[in-house]
């Protein structure tokens, strides 16, 4: 018989009187609570629960997603003609006069205090704002914006053209009618022949669309012929699209790809995605790892802890803030004893703990997980 059923049987016993029955429920108690010090993955959790909870950063990625959104809503139609082709109106002609009627129209969306103003996002993330602010606001071509350092935007030499070309609209002008000192060289390959061209780049620096994190991956990981990707795994990625700014994203990636290629007697790689809930809104959850790689640092080493700057983890997680929550998995030591762990550096969720016991069955390596936010339509 069980003992929690004997002690079951024994209270329902009515011989014994009530401070008996006191003192069975006593003892019951203290055993219960002996045993569970016991367990290992419950002592395990109270070692855990003494290490510094300092590197927990909390961000909010949610109001950068929400801020994109509106690149492609309705409600803010000015702003989504920035990146979408003009709709003629049912007379046949486009729904702005000027250039100037148009941007003053877009720059009332972005400024909005009610909404999400453009200043809201420069505190956030500075490099997302720089391409806004570069692409969208300057009038001059100053200022460059994405990785190819264009210098070519909803400027006056937009403007120039438009108010010489009465009824078209940006998407259609010849990047010949630029001056050709900010006229740029082909991008992949491709001659940027319209404007349009242009705003299809601005619009993958903002959002990763279809399978643009998929052969993002591929170029970054395929780098060392060293490390063997799961085809099958990796093409969950496939279709994949979310807003967030896609070039800090893979600064982020390019750091871990060059840490796992410092290990090359662990060859395997396993990268893949799952939509997860939390707090009842879909989260993208993307998973890196290494099979068999496993930290074994103490969970307070000062690179695991990133309490400085220059390491990688810290690396990594300020090109993250305010994008996505970022946590590692692996075996850690924690009072000596190595331990499955989840540490979590960026975390917009109530209540998350920095270092957190996982399972063993489910560290089969060492892990990069990053979780995206989708648009919160509420």
């Amino acid at each position: 018989m069980e003992k929690y059923d004997f002690i079951k049987l024994m209270l329902q016993n009515r011989n014994l009187s009530v401070n008996d029955k006191k003192r069975l429920l006593l003892l019951a108690t203290r055993e219960i609570e002996k045993e569970g010090t016991n367990n290992p993955s419950q002592k395990s959790q109270q070692q855990i629960e003494e290490v510094d909870e300092n590197s927990l950063f909390k961000h909010n990625p949610q109001i950068i997603v929400d801020f994109l959104h509106q690149f492609t809503e309705q409600k803010t139609m000015a702003l989504k003609y920035t990146s979408h082709y003009w709709d003629k109106n049912s007379d046949g002609v486009y729904p702005y006069n000027t250039f100037r009627e148009f941007k003053d129209k877009y720059l009332s969306i972005l400024n909005d205090k009610n909404g999400r103003p453009l200043s809201t996002i420069e505190p956030l993330c500075k490099h997302l704002w720089m391409i806004i602010k570069n692409f969208l606001v300057n009038d001059d071509s100053t200022y460059p914006w994405s990785e190819y350092k264009l210098k070519i935007g909803y400027n006056r030499h937009l403007e120039h053209w438009m108010n010489a070309n009465p009824g078209k609209q940006p998407f259609s002008m010849p990047i010949s009618e630029l001056p050709r000192e900010i006229q740029p060289k082909p991008v992949n390959g491709k001659t940027l022949a319209y404007f349009s061209d242009v705003v299809d780049i601005f619009k993958h620096c903002i959002e990763f669309r279809d399978n643009d994190l998929f052969f993002a991956i591929m170029k970054i990981f395929k780098e060392s012929p060293d490390h063997h990707i799961d085809m099958n795994m990796l093409s969950s990625l496939r279709g994949l699209s979310f807003y967030t700014d896609t070039e800090l994203v893979k600064d982020a990636l390019r750091i871990m790809a060059s840490n796992i290629f410092q290990r090359s007697e662990y060859p395997n790689l396993q990268i893949s995605r799952r939509l997860i809930n939390i707090d009842c809104k879909e989260r993208i959850e993307l998973r890196i790892l290494q099979v068999g790689s496993f930290s074994n640092r103490n969970v307070n080493d000062s690179k695991i802890v990133a309490n400085t700057a220059d390491g990688d983890i810290a690396r990594i997680r300020e090109k993250l803030k305010n994008l996505c929550d970022f946590s590692i998995e692996s075996l850690f030591r924690v009072n000596e004893e190595l331990i499955p762990c989840r540490i979590n550096y960026l975390s917009s969720k109530e209540g998350t703990k920095r270092v957190e016991v996982i399972e063993k069955n489910e560290c089969l390596g060492f892990s990069y997980i990053l979780t995206f936010y989708t648009y919160n339509n509420e």
